[in-house]
């Protein structure tokens, strides 16, 4: 009974775990990008035998601050819109397919076994994942992708901004939609031009970056060498997945046989991950042959129909390489700047249809932008939270908050300068939708929207970027009781930023504690509901609540670590409170 019980307990921690991975949320997880230009298009003389010169000229372009999803849209956040739709019968399944009520031939997707390479399976009552793979990326058409950003602007009271229909897409809405492939090359460059890069994150194709294809291809057989390239398809990774951490099949479950697989990191300088490889992801975009010839400069929006294939018929653009595609042996599939229409991954190639090719969303970020001042990021903040508003003309100004009931309240200023201000949302602050005023001298300059939510966690970094080592205070107490300082983070000056100090957890007998730092915490509905992993191992969490010298400020507790996590290195810090995920920040562990 006891082995019974044990058994059961390491499989709840393993379920755990893999919930607080990237996508697991039930809304995508959002990054916001700042304005600027850039020169769109191929820097390195890259000729598609396909579809050659269609990189060229290359030609200036300004692109206004967006939001875009920090990962792919997953199987799970897919399924969401999948439950929901069926329910309000928009949606029906017909052959194994998911069309639009009514619809004649459009349709959304292809579920399991109809294509076995699919992810999403239908059991009778519910849309499900298959195969463990909820936070792998989803596989859809692009009007499946138009569809889950109509539903999710509704689920977030923003206008949508897609005719179904017709597939047009009305930019002036403030809704989610598909990034255009200029929004999409620029998000995915991060904002790096001195050099311009063939990849996220330099001129490297290194396969321990990006999940795409070693040494064989896919029809050649397994990777050995990648635990999640062996097995049916699709050969996907969780979103995510290349971080720069060492990973563990007991942390992550994959198919192949290895205990171990260390990563480096494939984001790129704005946090965007898998912006190479995983999938093919869809863009706004028809895909027009010589549009950048007579592409505008400010926001393209893409041509108004899209060049014909060789089988006549115009296809939507794609972006970034898969798993399939591109890679060590087959690098140009994957550089920032490849441009790819659907008509070669599926019609082409009939045995394969769009099993590999997923999407992220972006909507245009308002005039005022307003995120959690931990993360930097997020679709939402939450009432007594820290929140920051990036602007113009913010300095010495004020902050006013109307809430989705009409109620205007004056917030706390935290600092402010010309191009953002921090403030605390107002405690009585309603849920949904609200109204972000900053005012000079009396009069309102700046306005944006924010989603209020009771609960949207976030994480503080040494670094104020969301990212990286964390605001954290380390503790060791000894057998005796004893108590010392345990260094978390040390000021690297050449580099100048912080990078985590390796924890030493010291003697059988000491433990470690540490206490976490962030926002957006304290309206939990029970202790039991704010969990913490580090390193995919869950740490006993001892207390949640508001830090009582800093307004907004949120500490949580968690110790002793385990010494399982010995030798792990840099590892991620998950914080989940009601379900929600928060930021991830690091430590590393000696």
């Amino acid at each position: 009974m006891t082995r019974r019980l044990h058994a059961l307990f390491l499989l709840s921690v393993a379920a755990l775990a893999q919930s607080m991975q990237p996508g697991s949320t039930k809304y995508p997880e959002m990054t916001l990008i700042p304005s600027g230009e850039f020169d769109m298009g191929d820097h390195y003389d890259f000729v598609d035998p396909q579809h050659p010169s269609d990189e060229r000229p290359i030609h200036k372009v300004w692109i206004d601050s967006m939001f875009i999803g920090t990962y792919d849209v997953t199987n799970s956040q897919y399924i969401e819109f999948l439950n929901s739709a069926y329910s309000q019968g928009l949606i029906e399944i017909r052959n194994g397919l998911v069309y639009p009520k009514g619809s004649g031939s459009d349709f959304h997707m292809d579920l399991y076994p109809v294509v076995k390479f699919g992810s999403i399976d239908w059991d009778g009552a519910k849309f499900v994942t298959i195969d463990k793979r909820t936070n792998h990326p989803v596989g859809v058409r692009w009007s499946g992708a138009a569809a889950y950003a109509n539903w999710l602007s509704e689920q977030q009271s923003l206008q949508p901004c897609y005719d179904l229909a017709t597939g047009r897409v009305d930019f002036t809405k403030n809704g989610y939609r598909l990034p255009t492939e200029a929004e999409w090359e620029y998000a995915a460059r991060g904002g790096q031009y001195n050099p311009y890069y063939n990849f996220p994150w330099g001129n490297d194709a290194d396969n321990r970056k990006a999940n795409w294809p070693g040494p064989l291809h896919p029809d050649q057989g397994a990777d050995p060498d990648n635990p999640y390239q062996t097995g049916p398809y699709p050969w996907t990774t969780p979103v995510g997945f290349y971080n720069g951490q060492l990973h563990t099949k007991a942390e992550f479950g994959w198919p192949g046989n290895q205990q171990s697989f260390q990563t480096l990191s494939g984001a790129n300088a704005w946090g965007l991950y898998d912006m190479a490889g995983n999938v093919w992801q869809w863009v706004n975009d028809w895909y027009g042959t010589n549009y950048y010839s007579a592409s505008p400069y400010k926001n393209p929006p893409g041509p108004d129909a899209g060049s014909p294939m060789p089988d006549g018929q115009p296809y939507r653009n794609m972006r970034g390489g898969s798993w399939f595609n591109g890679g060590v042996n087959d690098p140009g599939h994957a550089r920032v700047s490849n441009r790819d229409p659907g008509y070669y991954r599926a019609p082409d190639n009939p045995n394969t249809p769009y099993f590999h090719i997923g999407f992220r969303v972006a909507r245009t970020a308002p005039a005022l932008a307003t995120v959690s001042a931990a993360s930097y990021s997020g679709v939402s903040v939450a009432a007594g939270s820290i929140a920051t508003a990036f602007g113009t003309g913010l300095a010495g100004g004020t902050v006013t908050v109307k809430d989705s009931k009409g109620l205007q309240r004056p917030a706390q200023v935290l600092s402010s300068f010309p191009s953002q201000i921090s403030f605390v949302v107002p405690d009585a602050t309603a849920t949904g939708q609200a109204t972000v005023m900053v005012s000079n001298a009396g009069t309102v300059t700046s306005t944006g929207n924010v989603l209020v939510e009771t609960i949207a966690p976030a994480l503080f970094a040494m670094n104020a970027t969301g990212k990286g080592v964390g605001a954290i205070i380390g503790l060791r107490v000894d057998a005796g009781g004893q108590r010392s300082d345990v260094p978390i983070f040390t000021y690297d000056i050449n580099g100048k930023q912080y990078v985590p100090a390796p924890i030493d957890l010291g003697a059988a007998t000491d433990q470690v504690y540490l206490s976490l730092y962030g926002t957006g915490i304290r309206g939990f509905t029970s202790p039991s509901a704010v969990v913490v992993t580090v390193g995919g191992v869950t740490v006993p969490v001892l207390g949640a609540a508001p830090q009582s010298q800093f307004a907004g400020l949120d500490q949580v507790n968690i110790g002793p670590l385990s010494r399982s996590l010995a030798g792990r290195g840099e590892v991620n810090i998950a914080l989940a409170v009601d379900g929600k995920l928060a930021n991830n920040v690091t430590v590393s562990i000696k």
